[in-house]
């Protein structure tokens, strides 16, 4: 792939992330880091706020204001970590479980919409890069 290739692929994937993100409940609007911190807890179960900003790649004093308005917000809760009382465990609630839902319901619903307008060689190219997608967002 030349590098031209590889700054149109940036770009879309950029656009595309910045779409997805703009898929959201209007109700009670998230930043990106807070509802990443709902899936994550969610994949993870709970985990410590400085497991949390580590994952995210914010300082802990950040991760604790994202924290804490989710806290305010009834989507998750802290707790005492048993283990070690300088810290503290978080946990996913059930109102941040079915608003995380509804995010990935919206989002998936925006998505399949865009999907519909494509070519089925379109399709059929989006899909056999799946893997490769993937692939990157995880290495």
């Amino acid at each position: 792939m030349d590098a031209n290739q590889v700054d149109a692929l940036r770009a879309a994937v950029s656009r595309l992330a910045r779409r997805l993100r703009n898929e959201a409940p209007t109700a009670r609007p998230l930043s990106a880091t807070g509802i990443a911190v709902l899936g994550l807890l969610r994949r993870e179960g709970p985990t410590t706020l400085q497991a949390l900003a580590c994952a995210e790649h914010v300082r802990p004093p950040t991760m604790t204001r994202i924290v804490d308005r989710l806290v305010e917000m009834g989507m998750v809760t802290k707790q005492p970590n048993p283990d070690d009382r300088r810290s503290t465990i978080v946990h996913l609630d059930p109102t941040g479980a079915d608003y995380l839902a509804a995010t990935v319901r919206q989002r998936s619903t925006w998505l399949a919409s865009r999907i519909d307008t494509l070519t089925e060689e379109e399709r059929e190219a989006l899909s056999h890069a799946i893997p490769a997608l993937q692939k990157l967002a995880t290495t």
